[in-house]
């Protein structure tokens, strides 16, 4: 992958800092780095050299030189493409995916995007009509921000540059968002005047305007009643061709190997087109109800591949603080942690590994779809119960178990998919976590419009196929592939993800729930075809997530940087209640069992002291 970087500006003014820039993205793209400026425009790219390891460098202009892009991505229809433009009397000078989104740009215009397979972010930059396309792939696979600054326009890769740009006030919505949802769902960014461009957008901009103009230009399609699900041989065959494809690459090329079924399927395929073994790698954690390595080791062995497996327990305080800091936002799904030590590994071996990410969401995977054919339903009298409860001046100790049981069907799913909400006598609170005079700001009772603006879009009903279609541009887009790109590009390392593959896409997503969740079987399409293929031990148990056992950590090892964040953000972050942070630190190194609602705030407060604070030698 590679770092980008565009400022766009209303006048021709100095050059802007685009090498700075840079330099706060280079773990991005360790291998080049290039700038190109004139007049309006000028364009920053670091690059991580997987394709066309000769010619691909950026900037990169079009053969009549009227056009420049700066791209990061991996285009896998791109030797198609390029055949039909050259059809079309196009020409080529390299042999890169770059040059052929320029050339699709000559001929279709801001339409290149609509033809594009892969996953992507750039910004071309029209040096006759002096106006820029900017656009990111269909889910979100690679990111994009941006910001009005008084010269115009700034885009970049990431949010790494904005800090040198004075972009430092905290969006107290972003926080609330943070905390509520473990990321910061699109277009809010951590911070006040930076926005991402959300997936399957594009923008274009003119000197002299106010902002980028945004438009969508794919969403997901509804459920089609015409649809029928695809046979096992047509689906091993859609997924065989995705994977083929991905590993198309100049450069070594892995897998990261789970034991799940999605990973597992993936290095089943992986192993039919690759001449040597297949390069694998895992993680383990040293608590057993947690680790999965050996279920990964199982498919390595039937598989022959060449298998490395991490032990998760080497990460300190320390070295969690470094991380969490060098995020360009802070990010509160504790699996990065064990992802960035093995992304970390894998990097000493590979430049590119494929990932399973998207299988549960493209088809069905989750426990909470099932939950969706039937919500919980208040008992008799919860009303009068839980006004009672709202009434107290405490919150009972486990009162949280009684809580859910006197939900609405609306409110139960508002509180099983956040963090926190507006919940009055649970710990899930964030009139108890935040402090008074940051709740207004905050505007705590909209704690989940992000997440229903979004599945409203597909249906005013909350069932199987309203979130699954929801969780494609949330949990997806702003959790995992922020978790995979942020945790591999800090290594330096290129993941792709065959089941997000267009191929995929369009076939799987039209269909109904039904579909996909057989008789209360999830991902009832992929089961016959992990059945075939797979060891038993991988398919014939309970769906086991990449979890980390934060309870025991922050109770543990991790409890060295609680305190640091807690007493630094009592002197300099009065966006908290510290008495109840205080609390629940007490209760965590007491009992545990605290870890969900303490890791946020404190992931939150380290991010925050990392950017204030001179870095460690």
């Amino acid at each position: 992958m590679c770092g980008i970087i565009a400022f766009l500006q209303n006048s021709e003014v100095t050059q802007p800092p685009v090498g700075r820039a840079l330099a706060s993205m280079k773990h991005r793209g360790p291998d080049a780095s290039g700038q190109w400026g004139e007049g309006h425009a000028f364009l920053g790219h670091n690059r991580l050299s997987i394709i066309d390891l000769r010619t691909g460098q950026q900037p990169m202009h079009s053969v009549d030189g009227r056009y420049v892009v700066v791209f990061n991505g991996e285009i896998y229809n791109y030797r198609e493409l390029r055949h039909e433009l050259t059809s079309s009397g196009a020409q080529f000078r390299t042999v890169s995916d770059t040059e052929v989104i320029l050339e699709g740009y000559r001929r279709w215009g801001a339409g290149v995007v609509e033809r594009l397979n892969g996953m992507f972010a750039f910004v071309i930059w029209d040096r006759v009509e002096r106006v820029a396309l900017g656009a990111r792939d269909r889910l979100g696979i690679k990111p994009l921000c941006w910001a009005m600054t008084a010269d115009g326009l700034v885009v970049t890769s990431t949010q790494e540059p904005f800090a040198a740009l004075g972009f430092r006030q905290l969006d107290p919505i972003a926080v609330r968002d943070l905390m509520t949802f473990d990321y910061i769902p699109a277009p809010r960014t951590i911070r006040k005047g930076v926005h991402k461009l959300p997936p399957g957008s594009r923008f274009v901009w003119r000197p002299g305007t106010s902002g980028p103009r945004i438009e969508s230009y794919w969403v997901p399609p509804s459920a089609d009643e015409r649809m029928r699900a695809p046979s096992e041989e047509e689906l091993e065959e859609l997924l065989d061709r995705s994977v083929r494809r991905q590993m198309v690459s100049d450069v070594p090329i892995g897998a990261f190997l789970s034991g799940g079924v999605d990973s597992s399927l993936l290095v089943a395929l992986m192993a039919r087109h690759s001449e040597r073994p297949v390069k694998t790698y895992s993680v383990a954690f040293a608590e057993e109800d947690a680790d999965e390595s050996r279920i990964a080791s199982l498919v390595a062995d039937q598989f022959a591949t060449d298998h490395s497996v991490l032990r998760a327990e080497e990460v300190t305080a320390e070295s969690l603080r470094q991380l969490i800091g060098s995020l360009d936002e802070p990010f509160c799904d504790p699996a990065l942690v064990p992802l960035h030590a093995l992304s970390m590994l894998t990097r000493q071996h590979v430049k590119v590994t494929l990932s399973g990410d998207g299988g549960d969401e493209i088809f069905g995977g989750y426990q909470k779809y099932l939950l969706a054919l039937g919500f919980p339903r208040p008992f008799p009298l919860s009303g009068i119960v839980r006004r009672s409860l709202e009434a107290l001046p405490w919150r009972p100790r486990g009162v949280g178990h009684l809580y859910g049981r006197l939900l609405t069907a609306r409110e139960w799913l508002q509180f099983s998919y956040t963090r926190y909400g507006d919940f009055p006598v649970f710990r899930k609170d964030l009139s108890q976590l935040l402090a008074r005079d940051f709740r207004h700001d905050a505007r705590i009772e909209q704690f989940f419009e992000p997440w229903e603006r979004i599945a409203h879009a597909f249906g005013d009903e909350p069932d199987a196929d309203v979130l699954m279609r929801a969780d494609l541009y949330t949990y997806l887009s702003e959790n995992c592939l922020v978790k995979t790109d942020r945790a591999s590009m800090l290594s330096s390392l290129e993941v792709r993800v065959p089941f997000l593959d267009e191929l995929l896409v369009d076939r799987i997503l039209p269909l109904h729930a039904r579909d996909k969740i057989v008789n209360g079987q999830l991902k009832a399409l992929l089961y016959p075809l992990a059945k075939r293929l797979l060891p038993e031990e991988v398919w014939n148990r309970p769906k086991h997530g990449f979890n980390v056992p934060i309870d025991a950590r922050l109770a543990g090892s991790w409890k060295p940087l609680v305190d640091e964040s807690l007493d630094w953000g009592e002197r300099h972050l009065p966006i908290f209640n510290y008495p109840y942070l205080r609390r629940l630190s007490r209760l965590s190194a007491k009992e545990a069992g605290i870890g969900s609602e303490l890791w946020n705030p404190v992931v939150l407060l380290t991010w925050t002291m990392s950017q204030a604070e001179p870095p460690r030698e």
